[in-house]
């Protein structure tokens, strides 16, 4: 009986190596922010290490918010400087949050998740990206939202 539970066991760690190792997906992270209410001038970071393997590459955004949002839309400013290549790259995100109706869109109960592909880019062996969000709402502080990923997936 104790040979059959270490040998499922086994069987299991060795699936799960297996399949937790995405190599088309270098990066993928979240930053929090206080969920009472992220500042303006609270600038969330994110740094890509040096990348293995060059290729095109696609950048997307994810956030997680709760009811307390009071808006419909959020717009987020983010700026992308690619090392050593002294490049930089801004881009504005629109995250559409509710319907016209008041209802909440995204997937999830109480906290609801929104995706959006923000640009491909062909970055090269050994790139490294540093990258920051910051939002571009008139409102100084905004609350309800808990967290903005970044998630860096190579294409090709």
């Amino acid at each position: 009986m104790r040979k059959l539970f270490l040998y499922t066991l086994y069987c299991v760690c060795i699936v799960m190596g297996f399949t937790s190792c995405d190599t088309n997906t270098p990066y993928y992270h979240y930053a929090h922010t206080p969920i009472d209410g992220w500042e303006k001038n609270d600038t969330l970071r994110y740094d890509v290490q040096p990348l293995k393997k060059g290729g095109e590459h696609k950048i997307t955004v994810a956030l997680r918010l709760n009811g307390a949002y009071p808006f419909r839309k959020l717009y987020l400013i983010m700026q992308q400087d690619i090392f050593p290549r002294l490049q930089s790259k801004t881009d504005t995100i629109c995250f559409d949050v509710t319907s016209k109706e008041g209802r909440f869109t995204g997937n999830g109960i109480s906290y609801y998740q929104y995706t959006v592909p923000v640009c491909q880019e062909h970055f090269m062996e050994n790139d490294s990206i540093h990258i920051t969000i910051r939002h571009a709402m008139k409102r100084d502080i905004l609350p309800g939202i808990s967290d903005i990923g970044v998630k860096l997936e190579r294409i090709h």
